[in-house]
């Protein structure tokens, strides 16, 4: 009898494992991390044109070539160090990504400025059945806006547009 119940408690923990979950992650526990897109508006002189006050954020409007387009405004984080990493975020724009390979943004800063940003975005599968669109390149202008993270950190798109 015990050898029964080995063999079934081994059925139930092979079973467990599917083929299509292959590294047996739970999905109820499983918090995977999303791409951002932030985008910091700057002048000739490379200044932060929200930070001076040239630009302020809640006069900013967007629209997409999708459905539902929307951004965030990164305000600075009053409770990090001066020095810290994260500040690279401070007055920046936090985009939303949507489901397809290329979109387009047109962010109206006031009534007489626009600008359109032109992107493409690679579709990707994780584990849990979950997918998303990560941004891979900025056009500007008619010129690639490179990300300033580089290739050290592929979830993370952040673009300096020059005004």
């Amino acid at each position: 009898m015990k050898k029964i119940c080995v063999l079934f408690l081994i059925g139930i923990l092979m079973s467990s494992c599917s083929d299509d979950d292959k590294e047996c992650i739970d999905c109820a526990l499983f918090d995977p991390a999303f791409p951002d897109l932030y985008i910091r508006l700057v002048d000739e002189t490379g200044i932060n044109i929200i930070e001076n006050g040239t630009i302020d954020p809640k006069d900013i409007t967007v629209e997409g070539n999708f459905s539902n387009p929307n951004f965030y405004y990164m305000p600075p984080n009053e409770y990090v160090e001066p020095d810290a990493d994260i500040r690279v975020y401070d007055n920046t724009l936090l985009l939303y990504i949507p489901r397809a390979s290329a979109f387009e943004y047109t962010l109206h800063l006031n009534d007489s400025t626009a600008i359109v940003l032109e992107f493409e975005a690679d579709y990707t599968e994780i584990p849990c059945n979950i997918s998303y669109y990560n941004t891979t390149q900025l056009i500007y202008n008619n010129q690639n806006i490179e990300s300033e993270l580089g290739a050290s950190n592929t979830l993370t798109f952040l673009a300096e547009i020059e005004l």
